[in-house]
């Protein structure tokens, strides 16, 4: 695939920082996809045609200091790409939109930038982005996925609610890694409900021992609950 050296996401010494950070399985299961197509969209895969090997790159275009690491950005574009899949784009034609996006708008995250969910077939006129355009599904879900975001001066996307704005749950890269976490104290979902699970289902309980509103516990359940499932 090829690529325009300005539009490649910052290398670091230290990846991750600032950007959070996600194994395949804490992606996969934010995603709700199975880890081994998250891998596929996010690493490519080598596969045989006519009995000669070939490789299929990264859908999405990742930062190579980041390993098999992916960031918060990585982890929004690639919503985007299960949402084309889903709408039975190929695999392909999402990598070549991405490519088209990234030249159009001087970016490395195009799926990742509030303006996708106003795209239509009036605003970028390249043949090559047909097929994409035709989604309408896809971009209603952007328009209702970016409600529950922030975002930064240029329109990327900085901060994740996933239960919704006015709720206590938080994806942020610049806190605590990107993990969900209660936003108030900054303690991850995941260790309120591990508490919760050990004191017997006793929110209360927990909720003491962080010192962290009874909400930001039902919250954190809840949050845990949907998103341990993996489609």
């Amino acid at each position: 695939m090829g690529t325009v050296s300005k539009l490649k996401p910052q290398q670091s010494t230290k990846p991750g920082l600032g950007t959070g950070i996600y194994t395949i399985a804490e992606a996969a299961r934010l995603l709700q996809v199975a880890p081994q197509t998250l891998a596929r969209w996010a690493e490519g895969y080598v596969y045989r045609r006519h009995g000669e090997q070939k490789q299929s790159g990264p859908v999405i275009e990742r930062a190579e200091t980041m390993s098999r690491l992916l960031t918060f950005h990585d982890l929004i574009e690639l919503y985007f790409v299960r949402e084309f899949r889903k709408a039975n784009v190929t695999l392909p034609e999402v990598r070549n939109a991405a490519r088209i996006l990234r030249e159009e708008w001087n970016t490395p995250y195009p799926f990742a930038l509030n303006k996708l969910a106003e795209i239509d077939g009036r605003l970028i006129h390249k043949q090559e982005l047909q097929t994409v355009l035709e989604k309408q599904q896809v971009f209603e879900f952007a328009r209702d996925f970016f409600k529950n975001f922030d975002f930064d001066e240029n329109g990327l996307a900085s901060a994740w609610y996933p239960l919704g704005m006015d709720k206590l749950i938080v994806l942020d890269p610049k806190r605590s890694f990107g993990a969900p976490i209660e936003t108030r104290s900054g303690t991850r979902t995941d260790v309120l409900y591990q508490l919760y699970q050990a004191e017997n289902g006793d929110v209360e309980a927990v909720a003491n021992w962080y010192e962290v509103p009874i909400e930001a516990v039902e919250q954190a359940i809840k949050f845990e609950e949907k998103w341990r499932k993996v489609a």
